[in-house]
Order: structure tokens, then C-alpha cells, then sequence
């Protein structure tokens, strides 16, 4: 490229100079001058000049190439302070989507993928992490930055419950009717019901890994109505294996009985296991505990086993809802579906959930049925 510049300079200059001697009626200088001496000097100065300015814009562009892509980074939570860049500065945007989501990027718009997955189909994709022209159909690589080619648009597809992209520049989005998760998210956070977990982007929900215990134990102490009443509590915390940002949750749990853990070792230790993943029936099991429902005792309600089973017989899910989470992974996207039907769910003594977490823990009930009402039609018919 810099050299096809300095020919096309000295062209400039050849003919500019053919066409002065040309006017004049006298030689200036001679024939051979022209075809040795001035033409090696002018090529040699126009390249010169030529692979200067070009320097200067290629070094200026690598720059702002890298000055952004460390940007993406820092916001991906691999590089920097982990500070998200707001919507709009730098022309950039994380943003969450759903299964079956189609955002169709214009030529020279960027993508990277932060959470979940996605292919890519139509145009040319490059992905200018690794170097590489993506074949249509690809899926895209976690926090590697992609740039839709020349002439025909790029359709980037989701294809996990949730994924959280990174876009720069222009392009249009086909939403999908599938499960909103994301929605559901938004509805439970301004609950004040889900706090995420911190992560830089997507809202930092992390929708798209699975739930562990302790977090369902947190969600279900949630649902109780109790944070409040854990926070503060002032019981000893009998779990060796407990992260410190749970103590207050794990003890009080644990002094209400509403946990054993998972087994002790040989010296007496109880354990937690606060770090295992936790199923769909397990997680179904403590919904059914806030719900006022037993698994114990001579009459119980229902069997840790059939969980699920008892979710619809109770009026918690639908037989359609039980299909889709149990053909599924249980993710934390699950769990927040899970809560929304549980928020709306009868309890055995009467009256739905909703209220009694709100009573229980001092939250606006109003405002927090107006959120339920939004988003619970956005569950699976």
C-alpha cells in the first residue's frame, strides 16, 4: 500500500513536470535527465515522503485500534480496573439479549462476545483477535473482537438463553419471542431481590454459568423475606467452607434449621459446599419451604424427589415451564425464572408470596407487585 502511494506521488510529479516542458518552447533540461537522474531523485523523495505519512496514519490508527480493544477488554473484566463503558461513549455498548435474537452489523461494525454464545452467518466476519476470516456459521469466541467486512451485512444469531455482546457501531436488531430472561433480571433487581454478583458487564447478573448452592440458599432466604433479619444476626457460622460475603446468610440459615450442609469430616467439621452447582429440583425444593410447604414430618407436602413433580401440582409452574427447565441446564437465568414463578405462586397458608416477602422484609409490596405484573406475562405459556 505505501509504495502503490509513493508511485502514484511521482506520477503526480512526472506529469506536472511533463507538462511544463511541453509549454516551453526551448528544452530546459535534457531527454536523459528526465529518464535518469530527476525520475530516480523524484522516486526516491516521493517515497520518502510517502512512507512518512503513511507511517504516521498507520501508527495513529494501530493506536486507537489498541487503545479501543483494550477498552473491550477492561469492560470483559480482563484488563483494566473492570469499569464498564457507558452506552454510547466511544460509540460502544454492552448489552443483553435472548435466544434467537438477530443483529445484523453494517460493514466496519464491531462485535464481541462477553457471555453466552452466538454464531455469525451472511457476510464476511473477521475476527481481528486471531487474525482469521470466519466461515458463515462460526460461532464467535469468547472476548475476541470481530468486524463485519465490505458489502454484504453480517447476522450475528444468539444462541444461548442469554448472551451479553459487545457492539460497536451500527446495526439492527430482530428480537426473537423466546423466554426473557433478561427482562425477568431487571424485574427481580428492582425488587430488590437479585444484586448480581458484581461482574463488570451484562448488569453483572452472570445469567449464563450455573447457580451454585449458596446462592440458591441466598435467593431462598431472599424470597423469605429474611436478608434483613440474616445480616444482622449474630449466630456463629458452623460451615468451615464458607466464602466470607455469605457468613451472614450460612449461620443464620443454619440457626433456622433451614440447612445441615453437606456432610462433616472426620475431626466434626461441617461443610457447606457452598461452590457445588445446584439443580433444578433442589432449587424447586427451597421455593416450596418459602412457600410454607414441608418434605418432613408424618404428612408431608412433598419428597425432595418429586420436587418438581410437586411444583405443579402446587400451582408453582406449568407442565410446560417443568418440561423446559428440567431438558435444560440450570443456570443462574433459570434460577431467576424460578423466582418469578415463585413470587407469584400461592403459599399453603393463603394469599401469594409477593406479599409475604414484602411484609417480611419491609419492602414497598405496591411497587414490587407493579415489576411482578410486568414480567410474569413473560413466562412460558
Amino acid at each position: 500500500m505505501k509504495k502503490a502511494a509513493a508511485l502514484l506521488l511521482t506520477g503526480v510529479i512526472l506529469v506536472s513536470f511533463g507538462a511544463v516542458v511541453a509549454a516551453s518552447n526551448q528544452s530546459l533540461v535534457t531527454k536523459s535527465y528526465v529518464d535518469t537522474t530527476f525520475t530516480n531523485q523524484a522516486l526516491e523523495q516521493a517515497g520518502t515522503q510517502a512512507e512518512s505519512q503513511m507511517s504516521t496514519v498507520y501508527n495513529q490508527a494501530l493506536n486507537d485500534l489498541n487503545n479501543k480493544h483494550a477498552g473491550y477488554l477492561a469492560q470483559a473484566g480482563t484488563g483494566g480496573n473492570g469499569s464498564s463503558i457507558t452506552p454510547g461513549e466511544d460509540g460502544l455498548s454492552d448489552l443483553r439479549f435472548k435466544k434467537g435474537d438477530v443483529l445484523t452489523l453494517s460493514s466496519g461494525s464491531g462485535v464481541m462476545l462477553l457471555a453466552g454464545s452466538a454464531v455469525a452467518s451472511g457476510g464476511i466476519m473477521v475476527d481481528t483477535t486471531d487474525g482469521v476470516t470466519m466461515s458463515s456459521g462460526s460461532g464467535l469466541t469468547i472476548r475476541h473482537r470481530c468486524l463485519a467486512g465490505e458489502s454484504i451485512a453480517v447476522a450475528v444469531t444468539v444462541t444461548s438463553d442469554t448472551a451479553v455482546l459487545c457492539l460497536e457501531g451500527k446495526y439492527t436488531l430482530s428480537e426473537s419471542g423466546n423466554v426473557d430472561y433478561n427482562a425477568m433480571a431487571d424485574g427481580l433487581t428492582e425488587m430488590g431481590l437479585l444484586q448480581g454478583t458484581g461482574t463488570a458487564y451484562g448488569s453483572g447478573y452472570e445469567l449464563e454459568r450455573q447457580a451454585m448452592r449458596v446462592e440458591g440458599m441466598v435467593m431462598f432466604i431472599r424470597l423469605m423475606g429474611e436478608e434483613q433479619a440474616a445480616l444482622s444476626s449474630t449466630a456463629k457460622n458452623p460451615f468451615v467452607d464458607s466464602p466470607s460475603w455469605a457468613d451472614r446468610y450460612l449461620a443464620y440459615a443454619y440457626e433456622k434449621g433451614y440447612t445441615t450442609g453437606v456432610g462433616q469430616d472426620t475431626s466434626g467439621r461441617l461443610y457447606f459446599g457452598p461452590n457445588q452447582t445446584i439443580s433444578v429440583g433442589e432449587y424447586m425444593t427451597f421455593v416450596l419451604r418459602a412457600l410454607g410447604y414441608s418434605e418432613s414430618g408424618t404428612n408431608p407436602d412433598f419428597s425432595w424427589q418429586t420436587a418438581m413433580e410437586a411444583g405443579v401440582r402446587l400451582g408453582v409452574i406449568r407442565q410446560s415451564e417443568r418440561t423446559m427447565l428440567e431438558r435444560s441446564s440450570f443456570l443462574r437465568a433459570q434460577v431467576v425464572y424460578l423466582s418469578v414463578c415463585a413470587l407469584s405462586a400461592p403459599t399453603k397458608s393463603g394469599g401469594i408470596l409477593l406479599n409475604q416477602t414484602a411484609i417480611n422484609s419491609g419492602l414497598n409490596q405496591t411497587a414490587m407487585q407493579t415489576v411482578l405484573n410486568r414480567i410474569s406475562p413473560l413466562r412460558l405459556d
